[in-house]
């Protein structure tokens, strides 16, 4: 069971703060120990279980892209299955990027030997910065300090920060929704986005390269790890993401200014978290209300699966607040 509405974010981000200030850690963790337990669960196991027997066999891209998203402990089966919706439907840099985060996680997989699947990923994506942050990683973990250089610098001058997971629950919720019955599907809506939300290796991977030991390999490190920070922290469509940014950013500020200004935009991504939570378990609450509530619940929980696909995670969980009824 995987009840991700407002838990804290990635291990990244424990990581980026260990050297800063008891106070800038509790901003960065704030919200997050004051979470209501979810009314959803009992049909949250309703809903995987109307799933499994919907996967078992099928071999459409994207139900085998959820049975490798949703195999989380099995890398071998994860890079199978991931490799499979790739094979079938090449165009969907989900996919493609799914691929790659195994990869990146677990190396000597005949599905990651065959085609290099982080370079393919980058050759197909080249404005984006994430495939070029896992190169990086991989030169570190190599010792080729160049390379981490030049792939880490390329990151860093991209127009665009995205793993595409924000697309992950729009691809579940397309295989649940027809076996939902309507007066649950605003509650499938959020099971969709929450069995989808796990956290991959570029978050990892951002920790690593701009770890303290890795900007002391180099001085342009330091340099494209702040550019990096703020691209994350200003454009990546899931606000984990932005908030890892944002800590990166506050572990490598030098100087009064820059971690004032650092920690102003740490706290207005964790001001953005705590108002989708609190859109997110709004809509829980109508999920389980009365049938009119259900009802409204369904569009609604499409509506922003749909929005959050299309646009980003922030700009999903503002139209769900304005779109919930008054409080």
């Amino acid at each position: 069971m995987r009840l991700r509405f407002g838990i804290p974010v990635c291990l990244v981000v424990a990581v980026a703060l260990s050297a800063q200030s008891p106070a800038a850690l509790a901003q960065a963790r704030a919200g997050d120990d004051t979470v209501a337990p979810s009314p959803l669960k009992p049909l949250f196991v309703q809903f995987e279980e109307t799933l499994a027997p919907r996967l078992v066999g099928a071999d459409d891209a994207a139900s085998r892209w959820i049975s490798g998203r949703l195999s989380t402990l099995e890398p071998s089966v994860q890079a199978r299955d991931y490799a499979a919706a790739v094979a079938r439907q090449p165009k969907e840099l989900l996919f493609v990027a799914s691929l790659a985060d195994v990869c990146s996680r677990t190396a000597g997989m005949a599905e990651c030997t065959d085609r290099d699947a982080v370079g393919y990923w980058a050759a197909r994506d080249a404005d984006n910065a994430v495939p070029w942050l896992l190169q990086a990683e991989r030169a570190r973990r190599r010792n080729n300090v160049p390379s981490l250089v030049d792939n880490l610098d390329r990151a860093s001058r991209s127009s665009r920060y995205d793993s595409y997971d924000h697309r992950a629950g729009a691809v579940l919720w397309s295989k649940l929704a027809p076996a939902t019955p309507a007066a649950e599907r605003g509650a499938a809506a959020l099971y969709a986005v929450d069995a989808t939300s796990i956290p991959g290796a570029p978050l990892q991977a951002l920790s690593d390269v701009c770890s303290a030991q890795s900007r002391s390999l180099d001085a342009r490190i330091a340099a494209a790890c702040e550019r990096l920070a703020a691209l994350i922290a200003d454009r990546a469509p899931l606000l984990n993401d932005r908030r890892a940014g944002t800590q990166i950013a506050l572990a490598a500020a030098a100087g009064d200014s820059a971690k004032s200004s650092a920690g102003e935009r740490a706290r207005a991504v964790v001001a953005q978290q705590d108002r989708c939570r609190e859109a997110l378990q709004a809509l829980e609450r109508v999920a389980v209300g009365s049938p009119d509530q259900r009802q409204q619940a369904a569009a609604l929980g499409e509506q922003f699966v749909t929005a959050r696909a299309r646009d980003d995670e922030a700009s999903a969980c503002d139209a769900l607040a304005r779109a919930l009824p008054s409080r």
